[in-house]
């Protein structure tokens, strides 16, 4: 028999709240608890006569009659546990690895009751800052004294004179320091406050590799053709794989600081211009699976990448994985659950009750410092770091075995670590924690963790919001149940002001290329029939636009879905079914760019069109015209194709991000040849290309929700063709009426500004962007290194 632990109470587990940013409180933008932490001073009465006593308190404690501040807690069984070690050998407790909150405000005859499982707000900043520094690639000097960075207060350093020199090369390059110093003023003195900055790989001789490695990548070279591309000329000798990652990562941190600098200018002139601003984001999960190690271990690694981008231009922000390169297993378990002499610590959380007895139970998710990290995973792989270890020094002496010959004692000492070592991970992995067993065991792992995506989801929302000039922002998004438990925390400033809007959209995936045309076809014929009939009664100035609008806000209709017998139930899923959402969903007769039989739901709307729209029942027909015009022009805009037409641009040039694994029973997963199995540098591929396609490509864009723009008018004329046989030719008029107007992202964000010189806009030439000190662009730095 498994006995359960102590009842524990919510302000005893209750987790840090940060200054301006807390995951654990109502997510209803309706309730009077959104946004506000529990308030443990609210008595609680219990007993005889409770309800009476509650009544009288009410009057000086209003709380008690509105509920605010007023939450309960419940354990999350969606994850027991058993610990059967340690204090619990021979006795097993039965435990839930988590908690559940519930809302306790007054609403009508009722409470709100919005349930959320409780995460860690310290957890979610280390996420946070993880992806905002890039891993740690843009976050630029750092005093070593006090930690204070110099890119986020430059004037707070002073320089110190230069470091080093480059020599006089070709190229009428003339000799120059390789670096500066800089000293933290306020440490001046202290030991670490001098710091010696310069450039990454300055000293290169050959120069436009770095162009045919970025050539390579957003081409689809693997990393097999990049050394055979670079190998020297006359001896064929071909680069290191550890050079090459080296310049790859260089790659990615050139481009990461480019962009950062190009769209903080870009920001701080929308600022400053005043004018309103309307961002609509569209946001999707994509997975891409690393592949295996060996042919022996055919194990995928999938990871989810979030990636948003601007509907109007097509602009790509950010694409972030669940995954920290930066985290090596064994080290994080042993810094984090080992004392120093080895030992368990930091398992267990201490209470004590109000009698004074102390008693302690195993820390839950949001309180292990390996919390925001997939724990099953990580535990893993780090008993097989010492199983991979152990496995390649028995083979290496497996000849002197065999041949009688004992193993050096210093040897045979590290093996008997490693054995104590596995069988110590083991105990606290699945005997004390209970985490699932897992068939990363036996794979000998990279560098890294796998984090849980509910946290790099709700990290890479908050560094898109960032990054935003202020104004409006709409979100357009597919059915997640991650985004539920973070959308509305991340972007609650921005919802109290009624400037944030999330709309979720489905559609037909899995429809034939013909089958969607022909959808498109008979909807396009249906819009101009409208438009005729319309126009003859109202008169030829009407717009396109209006007429589109009107057409839609006619003929949508709500979206349910049916049961065997007959019964309607919300389309939905069941994370979007809570009563903080509208349960309405439409479907648009809207059938264009690819996206045909879409569904739109609205979890998220101005105040104005939320409150009649939350009324309605999910199966309810809308009548209020006004309402139903907002909706249309919502739902008309509302799009994934950014999203869609990067990844699809980006698995088709880029062989790393091919869809690893097959579905074919007979042959199995099928492995990539020259894809990589690191994940990091995985990510920098994307990275790479991300920037690519955002400032080197121009292209043509259009979509739903583009800005216009994207053809030019063809003045009427003649062109000529040649007879064939001859070198004589015919004028006849021109057929095309229109060309492509082709710009990359950036030009079409803005971020890319047009010249003063009226010439054609050209994109950048990487050659200029690449040897620039981007990281420190509006720094003393920048100067610096500019005019050396």
């Amino acid at each position: 028999m498994v006995k359960k632990l102590q009842q524990l109470n919510l302000p005893e587990v209750y987790p840090a709240v940060l200054a301006d940013f807390n995951l654990n409180t109502c997510g209803d933008p309706d309730c009077g608890n959104f946004g506000v932490a529990p308030d443990f001073t609210i008595p609680v009465f219990k007993g005889k006569n409770a309800a009476q006593r509650q009544q009288a308190a009410a009057a000086s404690i209003p709380a008690l009659t509105t509920g605010l501040g007023s939450y309960t807690m419940s354990s999350d069984d969606h994850h027991p546990r058993i610990s059967e070690v340690f204090e619990y050998d021979g006795d097993p407790v039965g435990w839930d690895d988590g908690r559940s909150m519930e809302c306790g405000h007054q609403r009508g005859n009722g409470v709100c009751d919005i349930s959320f499982t409780i995460l860690s707000n310290e957890h979610f900043l280390e996420e946070y800052y993880r992806l905002l520094f890039a891993g740690g690639s843009l976050m630029g000097p750092v005093c070593g004294a006090c930690g204070a960075r110099y890119l986020a207060n430059p004037d707070e350093f002073i320089f110190n004179g230069t470091h080093g020199k480059l020599a006089a090369g070709g190229n009428r390059r003339r000799a120059k320091p390789s670096g500066f110093r800089i000293i933290h003023r306020p440490c001046k003195g202290k030991r670490g406050a001098r710091i010696s900055v310069s450039l990454d790989h300055q000293a290169q001789k050959q120069l436009r590799d770095n162009v045919r490695i970025l050539r390579c990548i957003v081409n689809g070279d693997s990393i097999t053709t990049m050394r055979r591309v670079l190998a020297d000329p006359d001896t064929g000798k071909q680069i290191g794989v550890s050079r090459l990652y080296s310049r790859i990562f260089w790659l990615e941190k050139t481009l990461l600081a480019f962009e950062q600098a190009k769209l903080r200018e870009w920001k701080q002139k929308e600022d400053a211009s005043e004018r309103f601003s309307h961002t609509r984001i569209a946001h999707d999960d994509v997975t891409i699976s690393v592949n295996w190690e060996s042919r022996l271990d055919r194990r995928l690694t999938p990871l989810q990448f979030s990636v948003s981008a601007d509907i109007r231009s097509g602009y790509v922000f950010r694409i972030d994985a669940n995954f920290d390169p930066n985290v090596d297993p064994v080290e994080f378990i042993e810094e984090h659950y080992l004392d120093d002499a080895g030992q368990p610590t930091n398992l267990r959380q201490t209470y004590t009750q109000k009698s004074g007895i102390s008693f302690t139970v195993p820390k839950m998710h949001f309180q292990r410092p390996s919390g925001r990290l997939d724990e099953a995973m990580l535990f893993a792989s780090a008993e097989g770091r010492w199983r991979v270890f152990s496995e390649r020094v028995n083979n290496a002496y497996e000849k002197r075995v065999d041949a009688g010959i004992a193993l050096p004692p210093e040897v045979q000492d590290k093996l008997n670590e490693a054995e104590d070592k596995r069988f110590q991970l083991d105990q606290i992995r699945q005997g004390y924690f209970g985490f699932h067993d897992t068939d990363r065991d036996f794979r000998g792992s990279f560098n890294g963790s796998v984090v849980k995506p509910t946290y790099t989801k709700a990290a890479h929302l908050a560094c898109l919001r960032d990054m935003l000039p202020k104004g409006k922002i709409t979100l357009v998004g597919e059915q997640e149940a991650t985004m539920v438990r973070v959308v509305p925390h991340v972007f609650r400033g921005m919802i109290d002001d009624d400037m944030f809007e999330w709309f979720v959209i489905s559609f037909d995936k899995e429809v034939s290329a013909p089958k969607s045309k022909e959808r498109m076809a008979r909807f396009r014929e249906a819009l101009e029939g409208y438009k005729e009939k319309v126009r003859a009664v109202l008169g030829e100035e009407i717009s396109d636009r209006y007429l589109l609008e009107q057409f839609c806000a006619e003929r949508m209709s709500t979206a349910f879905t049916e049961a065997r017998n007959g019964v309607k139930i919300p389309y939905s899923i069941a994370n979007f079914q809570s009563r903080q959402f509208p349960q309405i969903w439409i479907r648009s007769p809207a059938e264009y760019f690819g996206e045909t039989r879409k569904i739109v739901g609205f979890p998220l709307l101005r105040k104005k069109y939320r409150d009649p729209l939350k009324k309605l029942a999910f199966d309810q027909e809308i009548s209020d015209p006004d309402l139903r015009a907002a909706l249309a022009r919502r739902a008309l805009r509302a799009t994934v194709q950014p999203v869609s037409t990067f990844m699809a641009s980006l698995r088709h040039r880029t062989s790393p991000t091919k869809r690893a694994g097959g579905k074919g029973s007979r042959n199995g997963p099928a492995y990539i040849n020259g894809a990589v199995f690191n994940p990091a540098v995985l990510m920098a591929f994307l990275n790479i290309y991300r920037a690519h396609y955002n400032w080197f490509e121009p292209r043509q864009y259009k979509g739903p929700g583009a800005s216009a723009g994207s053809e030019a008018p063809v003045e009427e004329g003649m062109s000529a063709i040649r007879v064939p046989g001859s070198d004589e030719t015919i004028e006849v008029p021109k057929r095309a009426t229109t060309s492509p107007v082709m710009l990359t992202p950036a030009m079409r964000l803005g971020a890319d500004s047009v010249k003063a010189n009226g010439r054609t806009r050209k994109a950048p030439d990487p050659r200029r962007v690449l040897y620039r000190p981007w990281l420190y662009h509006g720094t003393p730095l920048w100067k610096k290194f500019e005019t050396r």
